[in-house]
């Protein structure tokens, strides 16, 4: 069936909390469609009332413990600079035919849109409610190596409902294939479909102010002292001081947004990471830079990061204690452009085919 496509819904994770890949994956899945002229929307959904009602009184609880109202307050101002939301939706109850023909199509990604560990993921993000013809997805990742047996009747549901499979992780392909049979694509995080200029031109200096010449550490989990012993160490060998963004509360740069955080990135000397996209960025704007692995992880979600190194040959920089000779080796970023073309080649076919019909 061949569909007409003006208007484009994006379903993503966006009742995740203040998460800066989260934010920039769903600006830069939205800033590439648009290219194809179409409209396009992102799907807030409240997964029901009484659900939307706990939320809010946790999220007000939070607020008032830990203070997080400038830190929200700079994530509010990027989504609405940049995130086209349409209005806030109820998943239980909506009449389904009209709310699948508000839209030519829908596309589930990126993040970790399909983890099924996760409370506010449902089948919501296939976009059950619509049509086969008009479920797609992008650089959808499940997060997870295996499907937990309470959870493995509805995936299969979930995944044979859509149109065309893309995922972020090589490892999502086997798992797919031997529980549905179909077969799947690899594709870029959408971060990685934008050229650094785009993100240069939304960043912003965090208030707080940076050193002239810093290395810039982005953790998500815990920071062992092993870890810290290394990190220290490499600094001062480069004669740079740490700037540490950590997810604790109270910490410096704690309450910066997205804005913030890629003007950190992108000016910094030096980056050390356990996330996966500040070791997107950091390709992006062509730092050196060491990945850790995650050290509080309750189940392995690395396979997103061994794709990404992987794809494009940086295996070395996976850094479980850290070698100075090696931390500061240069790296053939024109090599890594290379690969990021030819991978961009294949996003853009792919999503040239889905936004034409």
């Amino acid at each position: 069936m061949v569909i007409s496509v003006k208007k484009v819904a994006i379903l993503t994770i966006t009742n995740s909390g203040l998460n800066f890949g989260n934010r920039l994956q769903n600006f830069a899945l939205q800033k590439y469609l648009e290219q194809f002229d179409v409209e396009v929307e992102n799907i807030v959904s409240a997964k029901s009332c009484k659900n939307s009602l706990a939320l809010s009184k946790l999220r007000r609880l939070t607020k008032k413990l830990l203070k997080t109202d400038d830190r929200r307050k700079n994530f509010n101002e990027f989504n609405r600079k940049y995130i086209k939301n349409a209005k806030r939706i109820r998943y239980e109850g909506i009449n389904e035919s009209t709310f699948a023909d508000e839209y030519d199509i829908f596309i589930a990604g990126s993040d970790q849109v399909w983890n099924p560990n996760f409370h506010f993921n449902s089948d919501f993000e296939f976009a059950s409610f619509a049509p086969r013809e008009k479920r797609f997805s992008y650089a959808a990742s499940i997060g997870v190596s295996s499907i937990k047996s309470e959870h493995r009747e509805e995936f299969i549901k979930n995944i044979n409902g859509m149109r065309a499979l893309s995922v972020r992780e090589k490892d999502s392909i086997p798992l797919i294939k031997e529980l549905t049979g179909r077969d799947a694509m690899v594709h870029v995080d959408p971060t990685m479909l934008l050229d650094r200029n785009v993100y240069e031109q939304i960043e912003e200096k965090p208030p707080q102010g940076l050193p002239d010449k810093y290395m810039f550490v982005y953790f998500l989990g815990n920071v062992p002292k092993e870890y810290r012993d290394n990190i220290n160490k490499l600094a001062g060998n480069l004669g740079i001081e740490v700037v540490e963004l950590s997810e604790m509360q109270g910490t410096k740069y704690y309450d910066i947004g997205p804005q913030h955080f890629l003007y950190a990135l992108n000016h910094a000397d030096y980056i050390c990471t356990d996330s996966f996209h500040g070791s997107v960025f950091s390709i992006l704007f062509e730092k050196k830079f060491s990945i850790f692995a995650r050290q509080d992880d309750d189940e392995c979600m690395n396979s997103r990061i061994e794709t990404l190194v992987n794809t494009f040959g940086l295996n070395d920089r996976i850094a479980a204690t850290m070698d100075i000779e090696e931390a500061l080796k240069e790296i053939d970023y024109s090599r890594v452009k290379e690969i990021l073309e030819k991978e961009r080649e294949k996003s853009r076919i792919y999503l040239t085919d889905v936004c034409q019909g």
